[in-house]
Protein backbone atom coordinates (compact mmCIF):
# COMPACT_ATOMS: atom_id res chain seq x y z
CA UNK A 1 0.00 0.00 0.00
CA UNK A 2 3.05 2.55 0.93
CA UNK A 3 4.51 1.98 -2.86
CA UNK A 4 0.96 3.10 -3.84
CA UNK A 5 0.93 6.28 -2.41
CA UNK A 6 4.35 6.69 -2.97
CA UNK A 7 3.57 6.14 -7.37
CA UNK A 8 0.38 8.08 -6.32
CA UNK A 9 1.84 11.26 -5.15
CA UNK A 10 4.86 11.17 -8.06
CA UNK A 11 2.12 11.20 -10.80
CA UNK A 12 0.49 13.94 -8.82
CA UNK A 13 3.86 15.87 -8.75
CA UNK A 14 4.16 15.27 -12.53
CA UNK A 15 0.70 16.68 -13.51
CA UNK A 16 1.06 19.90 -10.83
CA UNK A 17 4.44 20.60 -13.11
CA UNK A 18 2.71 19.92 -16.13
CA UNK A 19 0.14 22.68 -15.26
CA UNK A 20 2.21 25.23 -13.89
CA UNK A 21 4.09 24.79 -17.33
CA UNK A 22 1.12 26.03 -19.00
CA UNK A 23 0.96 29.64 -16.94
CA UNK A 24 5.12 29.67 -17.36
CA UNK A 25 5.86 28.20 -20.45
CA UNK A 26 9.05 30.24 -20.78
CA UNK A 27 10.44 27.94 -17.88
CA UNK A 28 11.10 24.63 -19.21
CA UNK A 29 8.83 21.75 -17.80
CA UNK A 30 11.91 19.80 -16.66
CA UNK A 31 12.85 22.44 -14.08
CA UNK A 32 9.82 22.90 -12.74
CA UNK A 33 9.16 18.95 -12.35
CA UNK A 34 12.85 18.78 -10.73
CA UNK A 35 11.26 21.52 -8.32
CA UNK A 36 8.08 19.46 -7.84
CA UNK A 37 10.28 16.37 -6.73
CA UNK A 38 12.42 18.92 -4.28
CA UNK A 39 9.70 19.34 -2.51
CA UNK A 40 8.03 16.04 -2.47
CA UNK A 41 11.57 15.17 -0.35
CA UNK A 42 10.49 17.45 2.20
CA UNK A 43 7.55 14.39 3.08
CA UNK A 44 8.48 12.46 5.72
CA UNK A 45 7.28 9.43 3.40
CA UNK A 46 9.97 10.60 0.82
CA UNK A 47 12.46 10.10 3.87
CA UNK A 48 15.80 7.75 3.05
CA UNK A 49 14.17 6.85 -0.72
CA UNK A 50 15.82 5.20 -2.70
CA UNK A 51 15.51 4.62 -6.09
CA UNK A 52 15.05 0.75 -7.55
CA UNK A 53 17.21 0.87 -10.66
CA UNK A 54 15.87 -2.67 -12.36
CA UNK A 55 12.52 -1.30 -11.71
CA UNK A 56 12.90 2.29 -13.15
CA UNK A 57 14.72 1.03 -16.22
CA UNK A 58 12.08 -2.39 -16.80
CA UNK A 59 9.07 0.52 -15.96
CA UNK A 60 9.48 3.71 -17.21
CA UNK A 61 12.47 3.53 -19.82
CA UNK A 62 11.94 0.69 -21.36
CA UNK A 63 8.74 2.41 -21.94
CA UNK A 64 10.03 5.50 -22.98
CA UNK A 65 12.44 4.47 -25.81
CA UNK A 66 9.95 2.48 -27.13
CA UNK A 67 7.82 5.39 -27.66
CA UNK A 68 10.64 7.57 -29.12
CA UNK A 69 11.18 4.48 -31.65
CA UNK A 70 7.86 4.28 -32.99
CA UNK A 71 7.99 7.89 -33.45
CA UNK A 72 11.23 8.24 -35.50
CA UNK A 73 11.11 8.21 -39.27
CA UNK A 74 12.95 5.28 -40.64
CA UNK A 75 13.83 6.78 -43.55
CA UNK A 76 15.46 9.74 -41.74
CA UNK A 77 17.31 7.14 -39.43
CA UNK A 78 18.37 5.50 -42.59
CA UNK A 79 19.60 8.48 -44.36
CA UNK A 80 21.40 9.96 -41.26
CA UNK A 81 22.60 6.42 -40.47
CA UNK A 82 26.19 7.39 -40.27
CA UNK A 83 26.29 10.45 -38.49
CA UNK A 84 23.83 8.83 -35.85
CA UNK A 85 26.21 5.29 -35.36
CA UNK A 86 29.48 7.96 -35.12
CA UNK A 87 27.56 10.07 -32.12
CA UNK A 88 25.95 6.90 -30.53
CA UNK A 89 29.06 4.55 -30.71
CA UNK A 90 32.00 6.58 -32.05
CA UNK A 91 32.07 9.71 -30.17
CA UNK A 92 30.08 7.88 -27.00
CA UNK A 93 32.92 5.56 -27.03
CA UNK A 94 36.01 8.10 -27.07
CA UNK A 95 33.69 10.33 -24.85
CA UNK A 96 33.91 7.42 -21.75
CA UNK A 97 37.59 6.93 -22.19
CA UNK A 98 38.66 10.56 -22.10
CA UNK A 99 35.80 11.45 -19.38
CA UNK A 100 37.81 8.45 -17.10
CA UNK A 101 41.44 9.45 -17.83
CA UNK A 102 40.03 12.96 -16.60
CA UNK A 103 37.93 12.02 -13.58
CA UNK A 104 41.19 9.22 -12.54
CA UNK A 105 43.72 12.17 -12.74
CA UNK A 106 41.28 15.17 -11.22
CA UNK A 107 40.54 12.17 -8.35
CA UNK A 108 43.32 9.89 -8.55
CA UNK A 109 41.63 8.27 -5.37
CA UNK A 110 38.91 6.68 -7.45
CA UNK A 111 40.43 4.00 -9.08
CA UNK A 112 40.02 4.37 -13.16
CA UNK A 113 37.67 1.62 -13.75
CA UNK A 114 35.33 3.50 -11.45
CA UNK A 115 35.66 6.61 -13.21
CA UNK A 116 34.98 5.18 -16.64
CA UNK A 117 32.10 3.51 -15.01
CA UNK A 118 31.52 7.56 -14.29
CA UNK A 119 31.94 8.27 -17.71
CA UNK A 120 29.72 5.47 -19.08
CA UNK A 121 27.06 7.09 -16.88
CA UNK A 122 27.30 10.35 -17.54
CA UNK A 123 27.98 10.32 -21.26
CA UNK A 124 24.10 8.64 -22.64
CA UNK A 125 22.10 12.02 -23.91
CA UNK A 126 18.57 12.19 -23.46
CA UNK A 127 16.25 13.61 -26.80
CA UNK A 128 13.40 14.42 -25.39
CA UNK A 129 14.77 16.31 -22.38
CA UNK A 130 16.33 18.64 -25.34
CA UNK A 131 13.05 18.60 -26.79
CA UNK A 132 11.58 20.25 -23.29
CA UNK A 133 14.20 22.86 -23.30
CA UNK A 134 13.90 24.18 -26.99
CA UNK A 135 10.53 24.12 -27.57
CA UNK A 136 10.23 27.99 -27.77
CA UNK A 137 13.24 27.97 -30.22
CA UNK A 138 13.94 27.32 -33.83
CA UNK A 139 16.62 24.46 -33.72
CA UNK A 140 17.25 23.32 -37.08
CA UNK A 141 15.67 20.21 -37.96
CA UNK A 142 18.54 18.44 -39.14
CA UNK A 143 20.09 19.32 -35.97
CA UNK A 144 17.02 18.11 -33.56
CA UNK A 145 16.97 14.83 -36.06
CA UNK A 146 20.48 14.32 -35.06
CA UNK A 147 20.35 14.67 -31.61
CA UNK A 148 17.26 12.32 -31.24
CA UNK A 149 18.76 9.82 -33.65
CA UNK A 150 21.81 9.65 -31.19
CA UNK A 151 19.78 9.40 -28.15
CA UNK A 152 18.11 6.31 -29.40
CA UNK A 153 21.43 4.55 -29.64
CA UNK A 154 23.53 5.50 -27.16
CA UNK A 155 22.14 4.63 -24.25
CA UNK A 156 23.14 0.98 -25.46
CA UNK A 157 26.85 1.99 -25.61
CA UNK A 158 26.59 3.73 -21.99
CA UNK A 159 25.13 0.45 -20.41
CA UNK A 160 27.61 -1.97 -22.24
CA UNK A 161 30.55 0.18 -20.89
CA UNK A 162 29.23 0.59 -17.28
CA UNK A 163 28.73 -2.81 -17.07
CA UNK A 164 32.45 -3.64 -18.15
CA UNK A 165 33.89 -1.38 -15.97
CA UNK A 166 31.58 -2.79 -12.68
CA UNK A 167 32.87 -6.32 -13.94
CA UNK A 168 36.37 -4.79 -13.73
CA UNK A 169 36.12 -3.65 -10.30
CA UNK A 170 34.71 -6.70 -9.31
CA UNK A 171 37.58 -9.00 -10.82
CA UNK A 172 40.46 -6.75 -11.11
CA UNK A 173 40.72 -7.73 -14.67
CA UNK A 174 40.03 -6.81 -18.04
CA UNK A 175 40.50 -8.03 -21.88
CA UNK A 176 40.18 -6.05 -24.47
CA UNK A 177 39.10 -8.57 -26.57
CA UNK A 178 36.32 -10.13 -24.28
CA UNK A 179 35.55 -6.08 -24.20
CA UNK A 180 35.20 -5.53 -27.70
CA UNK A 181 33.13 -9.09 -27.97
CA UNK A 182 31.01 -8.67 -25.04
CA UNK A 183 30.31 -4.78 -26.82
CA UNK A 184 28.97 -6.27 -30.05
CA UNK A 185 27.18 -9.49 -28.69
CA UNK A 186 24.94 -6.95 -26.26
CA UNK A 187 24.52 -4.09 -28.99
CA UNK A 188 23.99 -6.22 -31.78
CA UNK A 189 22.12 -8.89 -30.05
CA UNK A 190 19.91 -6.55 -28.95
CA UNK A 191 19.18 -5.30 -32.78
CA UNK A 192 18.90 -8.78 -33.41
CA UNK A 193 16.14 -9.44 -30.88
CA UNK A 194 14.19 -6.30 -31.39
CA UNK A 195 13.84 -7.35 -34.72
CA UNK A 196 12.74 -10.47 -34.89
CA UNK A 197 10.08 -9.49 -31.43
CA UNK A 198 9.27 -6.79 -33.37
CA UNK A 199 8.23 -8.60 -36.62
CA UNK A 200 6.43 -11.11 -34.51
CA UNK A 201 4.07 -8.76 -32.65
CA UNK A 202 3.46 -6.37 -35.53
CA UNK A 203 2.58 -9.88 -38.05
CA UNK A 204 0.37 -10.84 -34.65
CA UNK A 205 -1.28 -7.08 -35.03
CA UNK A 206 -1.89 -7.02 -38.51
CA UNK A 207 -3.34 -10.25 -38.66
CA UNK A 208 -6.28 -9.21 -36.05
CA UNK A 209 -6.93 -6.15 -37.64
CA UNK A 210 -7.21 -7.95 -40.61
CA UNK A 211 -9.86 -10.64 -38.51
CA UNK A 212 -11.62 -6.94 -37.69
CA UNK A 213 -10.22 -7.57 -34.38
CA UNK A 214 -9.00 -3.76 -33.90
CA UNK A 215 -10.78 -2.58 -31.21
CA UNK A 216 -8.92 -0.09 -29.04
CA UNK A 217 -9.71 -1.88 -26.36
CA UNK A 218 -7.42 -5.34 -27.68
CA UNK A 219 -4.86 -3.66 -29.87
CA UNK A 220 -3.67 -0.39 -27.66
CA UNK A 221 -3.35 -3.22 -24.25
CA UNK A 222 -0.89 -5.45 -26.41
CA UNK A 223 0.92 -2.17 -27.52
CA UNK A 224 1.38 -1.16 -24.15
CA UNK A 225 2.47 -4.24 -22.93
CA UNK A 226 4.98 -4.66 -25.94
CA UNK A 227 7.90 -2.90 -24.36
CA UNK A 228 7.62 -4.65 -20.89
CA UNK A 229 7.76 -8.31 -23.05
CA UNK A 230 10.48 -6.92 -25.30
CA UNK A 231 12.87 -5.42 -22.62
CA UNK A 232 12.36 -8.86 -20.21
CA UNK A 233 13.33 -11.20 -23.38
CA UNK A 234 15.94 -9.20 -24.19
CA UNK A 235 17.66 -8.32 -20.82
CA UNK A 236 17.14 -12.63 -19.97
CA UNK A 237 19.44 -13.34 -22.41
CA UNK A 238 21.82 -10.63 -21.65
CA UNK A 239 21.36 -8.52 -24.75
CA UNK A 240 20.76 -4.75 -24.57
CA UNK A 241 16.70 -4.29 -23.71
CA UNK A 242 17.06 -0.89 -24.70
CA UNK A 243 18.21 -1.24 -27.97
CA UNK A 244 15.52 -3.96 -28.34
CA UNK A 245 12.64 -1.85 -27.35
CA UNK A 246 13.46 1.23 -30.00
CA UNK A 247 14.15 -1.42 -32.94
CA UNK A 248 10.53 -2.90 -32.00
CA UNK A 249 9.28 0.29 -31.83
CA UNK A 250 10.62 1.26 -35.07
CA UNK A 251 8.98 -1.84 -36.45
CA UNK A 252 5.99 -0.21 -35.23
CA UNK A 253 6.01 2.99 -36.74
CA UNK A 254 6.37 1.88 -40.07
CA UNK A 255 3.37 -0.29 -39.33
CA UNK A 256 1.86 3.13 -37.88
CA UNK A 257 2.16 4.32 -41.96
CA UNK A 258 1.20 1.15 -43.21
CA UNK A 259 -2.38 1.80 -40.76
CA UNK A 260 -2.39 5.46 -41.08
CA UNK A 261 -5.40 5.34 -43.69
CA UNK A 262 -7.14 1.49 -43.16
CA UNK A 263 -8.38 2.47 -38.95
CA UNK A 264 -8.23 5.92 -38.13
CA UNK A 265 -9.98 5.80 -35.05
CA UNK A 266 -7.21 3.49 -33.70
CA UNK A 267 -4.33 5.40 -34.42
CA UNK A 268 -6.21 8.42 -32.72
CA UNK A 269 -6.51 6.42 -29.76
CA UNK A 270 -3.31 5.14 -30.24
CA UNK A 271 -1.62 8.31 -30.53
CA UNK A 272 -3.84 10.22 -27.68
CA UNK A 273 -2.34 7.10 -25.20
CA UNK A 274 1.06 7.35 -25.99
CA UNK A 275 1.18 11.08 -26.05
CA UNK A 276 -0.31 11.12 -22.24
CA UNK A 277 1.46 8.00 -21.27
CA UNK A 278 5.12 9.49 -22.41
CA UNK A 279 4.73 12.71 -21.11
CA UNK A 280 3.24 11.52 -17.66
CA UNK A 281 6.40 9.17 -17.67
CA UNK A 282 8.83 11.73 -18.44
CA UNK A 283 7.76 13.66 -15.97
CA UNK A 284 8.23 11.05 -13.00
CA UNK A 285 11.70 10.51 -14.22
CA UNK A 286 12.59 14.14 -13.78
CA UNK A 287 10.70 14.43 -10.43
CA UNK A 288 12.81 11.47 -8.99
CA UNK A 289 15.64 13.42 -9.93
CA UNK A 290 14.34 16.27 -7.47
CA UNK A 291 13.33 13.87 -4.75
CA UNK A 292 16.41 11.68 -5.14
CA UNK A 293 19.10 14.66 -4.92
CA UNK A 294 18.72 15.57 -1.18
CA UNK A 295 18.94 12.11 -0.04
CA UNK A 296 22.57 12.12 -1.94
CA UNK A 297 23.53 14.94 -0.45
CA UNK A 298 23.02 14.00 3.11
CA UNK A 299 24.45 11.18 2.21
CA UNK A 300 27.81 12.32 0.96
CA UNK A 301 27.69 14.95 4.15
CA UNK A 302 27.72 12.62 6.82
CA UNK A 303 30.52 10.42 5.10
CA UNK A 304 32.68 13.42 5.06
CA UNK A 305 30.93 16.68 6.74
CA UNK A 306 30.24 18.34 4.19
CA UNK A 307 33.83 18.95 2.87
CA UNK A 308 33.62 17.23 -0.59
CA UNK A 309 30.98 18.76 -2.48
CA UNK A 310 32.24 21.52 -3.63
CA UNK A 311 35.02 19.47 -4.86
CA UNK A 312 32.53 17.43 -6.84
CA UNK A 313 30.51 20.28 -7.98
CA UNK A 314 33.90 21.49 -9.55
CA UNK A 315 34.81 18.05 -10.59
CA UNK A 316 31.17 17.75 -12.61
CA UNK A 317 31.49 21.12 -14.14
CA UNK A 318 34.41 20.35 -15.40
CA UNK A 319 33.49 16.74 -16.93
CA UNK A 320 30.38 18.49 -18.21
CA UNK A 321 32.64 21.05 -20.09
CA UNK A 322 35.02 18.09 -21.22
CA UNK A 323 32.18 16.53 -22.91
CA UNK A 324 30.54 19.81 -24.20
CA UNK A 325 33.64 20.32 -26.11
CA UNK A 326 34.28 16.70 -27.88
CA UNK A 327 31.06 17.03 -28.84
CA UNK A 328 31.48 20.39 -30.91
CA UNK A 329 35.19 19.12 -31.96
CA UNK A 330 33.16 15.76 -33.22
CA UNK A 331 30.73 17.40 -35.36
CA UNK A 332 33.10 20.65 -36.16
CA UNK A 333 35.63 18.21 -37.90
CA UNK A 334 33.06 16.59 -39.59
CA UNK A 335 33.74 13.18 -37.70
CA UNK A 336 29.58 12.93 -37.87
CA UNK A 337 28.17 14.68 -41.05
CA UNK A 338 26.58 17.94 -39.80
CA UNK A 339 24.80 19.12 -43.37
CA UNK A 340 26.00 22.84 -44.28
CA UNK A 341 25.97 24.95 -46.78
CA UNK A 342 29.08 27.06 -45.26
CA UNK A 343 31.65 27.18 -42.53
CA UNK A 344 30.05 29.92 -40.41
CA UNK A 345 26.74 27.40 -40.52
CA UNK A 346 28.99 24.42 -39.50
CA UNK A 347 29.93 26.32 -36.68
CA UNK A 348 26.58 27.25 -35.43
CA UNK A 349 25.47 23.30 -35.79
CA UNK A 350 28.10 21.99 -34.25
CA UNK A 351 28.00 24.54 -31.28
CA UNK A 352 24.28 23.82 -31.20
CA UNK A 353 24.66 19.55 -31.12
CA UNK A 354 27.31 20.61 -28.72
CA UNK A 355 24.96 22.40 -25.73
CA UNK A 356 22.65 20.01 -26.82
CA UNK A 357 23.89 16.90 -25.80
CA UNK A 358 21.92 17.19 -22.51
CA UNK A 359 21.40 14.21 -20.26
CA UNK A 360 18.31 12.38 -18.48
CA UNK A 361 16.77 9.36 -18.11
CA UNK A 362 19.52 6.84 -18.95
CA UNK A 363 21.95 8.96 -16.86
CA UNK A 364 19.57 8.59 -13.77
CA UNK A 365 19.09 5.13 -14.10
CA UNK A 366 22.87 3.91 -14.61
CA UNK A 367 23.74 5.82 -11.73
CA UNK A 368 21.44 4.54 -9.36
CA UNK A 369 21.84 0.89 -10.89
CA UNK A 370 26.22 1.09 -8.87
CA UNK A 371 25.95 -1.90 -6.99
CA UNK A 372 26.21 -1.19 -2.88
CA UNK A 373 28.64 -3.96 -2.64
CA UNK A 374 31.03 -6.00 -4.59
CA UNK A 375 33.29 -8.80 -3.31
CA UNK A 376 31.04 -8.73 0.36
CA UNK A 377 32.82 -4.98 0.05
CA UNK A 378 30.95 -1.27 -0.44
CA UNK A 379 31.50 0.40 -3.61
CA UNK A 380 33.98 3.04 -2.78
CA UNK A 381 32.80 6.82 -3.80
CA UNK A 382 29.54 5.39 -4.99
CA UNK A 383 27.19 8.74 -3.56
CA UNK A 384 29.99 10.88 -4.78
CA UNK A 385 29.19 9.07 -8.20
CA UNK A 386 25.46 9.35 -7.99
CA UNK A 387 26.13 13.31 -6.70
CA UNK A 388 28.25 14.17 -10.25
CA UNK A 389 26.13 12.22 -12.39
CA UNK A 390 22.85 14.44 -10.99
CA UNK A 391 24.67 17.55 -11.33
CA UNK A 392 25.98 16.76 -14.66
CA UNK A 393 22.34 16.21 -15.74
CA UNK A 394 21.43 19.37 -13.85
CA UNK A 395 24.59 21.54 -15.52
CA UNK A 396 23.57 19.82 -19.22
CA UNK A 397 19.52 21.35 -19.28
CA UNK A 398 20.60 24.77 -17.47
CA UNK A 399 23.01 25.82 -19.86
CA UNK A 400 21.42 24.99 -23.22
CA UNK A 401 18.63 26.95 -21.27
CA UNK A 402 20.33 30.22 -20.57
CA UNK A 403 23.02 29.76 -23.97
CA UNK A 404 20.73 28.31 -26.44
CA UNK A 405 18.27 31.75 -26.64
CA UNK A 406 21.17 33.75 -26.99
CA UNK A 407 23.44 31.86 -30.45
CA UNK A 408 19.56 32.31 -32.15
CA UNK A 409 19.18 35.68 -31.03
CA UNK A 410 22.97 36.52 -32.52
CA UNK A 411 22.36 34.83 -35.18
CA UNK A 412 19.09 36.27 -36.15
CA UNK A 413 21.12 39.75 -35.37
CA UNK A 414 23.61 38.14 -38.14
CA UNK A 415 21.12 37.30 -40.94
CA UNK A 416 19.35 40.80 -40.42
Amino acid sequence: MDTIFLLLFLVVAAIIANLIHYRLTRIPVAFLQIGMGLLLALLPVYHNFHLEPEIFMFAIISVLMFNDGQNTSPGRLTRQAGTTFSLAIGLAIVSIIIIGAVTHLLLPSLSLALALALGAIITPTDAVAVSSITSNMLVPTDVMHTLENESLFNDASGIVALNLAIATVATGQFSVWHGIGNFFYVFFGGLLVGFILGAIIVSLRLRLIKLNVDAPSIIVPITLLTPFAVYFVAESINVSGILAVVVTGLLHGIQQNRLRLTSSRLQIVLTSTWSVVASLLNGIVFVLLGLSLPQVAADLHRQSGGTTLPILLGLALSLYAVMTLLRFLWTRFNLAQVFATSQAERNKKSLIIALSGVHGTITLAMAFSLPLTLNGHAVPFRNDMIFMASIVILISLLVPTLLLPLLFTTAAIHLY
